[in-house]
């Protein structure tokens, strides 16, 4: 782990007055030292034109032991026990917990909200808000022998990645074998679901094929650029 600046030094000695902490780091849980992963591994920036399904829930559960990662920076890297002990508000939310640990235990309001992200509905990763609760969440509910977190905002987010691995390869050919081409995912909204509390809105992709030798400009659904790709071979 590098080494502590001297903000993550004051934080440190602060969050070691809580005898929680300190239990923790003389019996840290297993998983303790598992750095927090980065959410844009899980959806890479080239993979939203292929966004298929949203799914937004505002008030969900998660089990948090199955939280893996956030899309702060900050975090990306960290582990989970660092988290703890030196979060740059971690202090406050350690003395909330210690006042009123009914927070952690039931579905009550959360301002802010705690906010999380997936791809698969099984690895889960902090969104907007909520790093340093949800550490504190992972810790106090493994003590407490429970998993869920209730009353959190969840989007759920489903990629095409058979058309995105196919784009990939045609793509590819393009540039290996020189071709006077322009290829381009294009995504459009097709449906929305919703009631009061949660929304569904479903995407389609199709693939722009530019030729600039003929002039053609062929707009290819999953199906038709497989079939382009066995013509290419």
């Amino acid at each position: 782990m590098p080494s502590p600046t001297n903000s993550q030094d004051d934080a440190l000695l602060m969050n070691l007055n809580f005898e929680f902490v300190r239990r923790l780091v003389d019996q840290p849980p297993a998983w303790a030292e598992k750095t927090l992963l980065k959410w844009d591994d899980a959806f890479p920036q080239e993979q939203k034109d292929f966004l298929s399904l949203h799914y937004w829930i505002e008030s969900g559960s998660v089990n948090v032991h199955r939280v893996v990662g956030t899309n702060h920076w900050d975090y990306q890297g960290m582990t989970w026990l660092s988290v703890l002990m030196s979060g740059k508000r971690m202090k406050n939310n350690l003395q909330d917990l210690m006042d009123d640990p009914r927070y952690y235990l039931q579905s009550v309001i959360r301002q802010p909200s705690i906010y999380y992200n997936t791809v698969d509905g099984l690895n889960f990763y902090i969104g907007a808000d909520g790093n340093h609760r949800t550490c504190l969440a992972k810790f106090f509910l493994g003590e407490q022998e429970k998993s869920q977190l209730h009353n959190v905002t969840i989007n759920h987010y489903q990629v095409d990645t058979a058309f995105f691995r196919c784009y990939q390869q045609l793509k590819l050919i393009v540039q290996t074998m020189a071709l006077k081409v322009d290829l381009n995912p294009e995504i459009s909204s097709v449906g929305r679901e919703d009631t009061a509390g949660w929304k569904m809105d479903r995407y389609q992709t199709h693939l722009i094929w530019k030729d600039f030798q003929s002039g053609r400009v062929l707009k290819l659904k999953h199906a038709d650029a497989e079939q382009k790709l066995l013509d290419l071979y």
